[in-house]
């Protein structure tokens, strides 16, 4: 779930109360529920480009190193 790091990165307001709650519901919620509070959808190609987009600093970050 690259795409909630990135959310946590940007701290907005509350994101541990809705990380914490979304802990607690365990399988008792299915994932478009679970990421709603974060303002999150699974199911929108931007939620996958955002996730990517942590992985892509990573490397280059990684790349830089050598």
């Amino acid at each position: 779930m690259n795409a909630l790091y990135e959310e946590y990165q940007r701290a907005k307001a509350g994101f541990q109360d809705r990380y914490l709650a979304m802990l607690k519901a365990g399988g008792s919620k299915r994932h478009k529920e679970l990421l709603a509070p974060f303002g999150l959808d699974a199911s929108d190609p931007a939620f996958w480009r955002r996730g990517l987009s942590i992985i892509e600093a990573m490397i280059d970050e990684l790349e830089t190193m050598e």
